[in-house]
């Protein structure tokens, strides 16, 4: 029997972004400013995501390692992951050169996309992970490293999701307390919302010094 087709990315964000102004995300920053970010920006940005991914080389069912602070980007990551038919991979810490480095080659991932707060870490570590044949830089400019923010600016939109399945791996999420301990999540779990994915994304053990510089 085939599995019937499931994509969060489509089934729930895009239908949401047929109302131009239905807020998805309420982002306050550290100062106290906050802004609204509606269902059809992560719509259109997480579509450049995917279509960045597919410029770097991640095809359906490719790992992509998802190293980010709470911040729009780890959403549009996320969503542009779904699209492209990859699965994100969730980095939860990033307390150690050595976990990390575990995570991510166990992970079996293709391509790292990581923030500023862990470019010390990630530094120490990018020699001993061979798989992985791109780096992705939020929020800064490194030599060796692919800029996010200006890649995902330029690129189009309009990009075409893959179709997915429901048995299809969506999401790998890793347990702090047995950090190289990994669950896969499929595209058609039940419960799969965005209540869970905020949970998720509230869990990351990893901190901005000033939230202000990263919405």
């Amino acid at each position: 029997m085939t599995a019937s087709v499931s994509n969060f990315a489509v089934d729930v964000v895009d239908r949401h972004a047929r109302e131009p102004g239905r807020v998805a995300l309420r982002w306050q920053y550290a100062r106290g400013v906050t802004t609204d970010v509606t269902f059809r920006d992560m719509k259109i940005r997480s579509e450049k995501v995917a279509y960045v991914l597919h410029q770097h080389g991640v095809r359906p069912g490719h790992r992509v390692f998802i190293l980010l602070p709470p911040c729009t980007a780890w959403w549009e990551s996320v969503l542009g992951c779904m699209r492209a038919g990859a699965v994100a991979v969730l980095g939860q810490d990033a307390s150690t050169s050595q976990v990390l480095k575990d995570q991510i080659n166990q992970s079996r991932s293709s391509l790292v996309i990581a923030s500023d707060a862990v470019a010390d870490v990630i530094g120490r570590i990018m020699d001993d992970c061979g798989r992985i044949t791109h780096w992705l830089s939020v929020g800064w400019e490194r030599e060796g490293w692919v800029d996010f923010d200006r890649r995902v600016s330029l690129a189009s939109a309009g990009f075409k999701a893959v179709e997915t399945g429901g048995n299809d791996p969506c999401i790998v999420v890793y347990d702090q307390g047995t950090p190289t301990t990994e669950t896969t999540h499929r595209h058609g779990d039940e419960g799969y919302d965005l209540a869970q994915l905020d949970a998720w994304r509230d869990g990351l053990a990893i901190s901005l010094q000033d939230l202000s510089e990263q919405p």
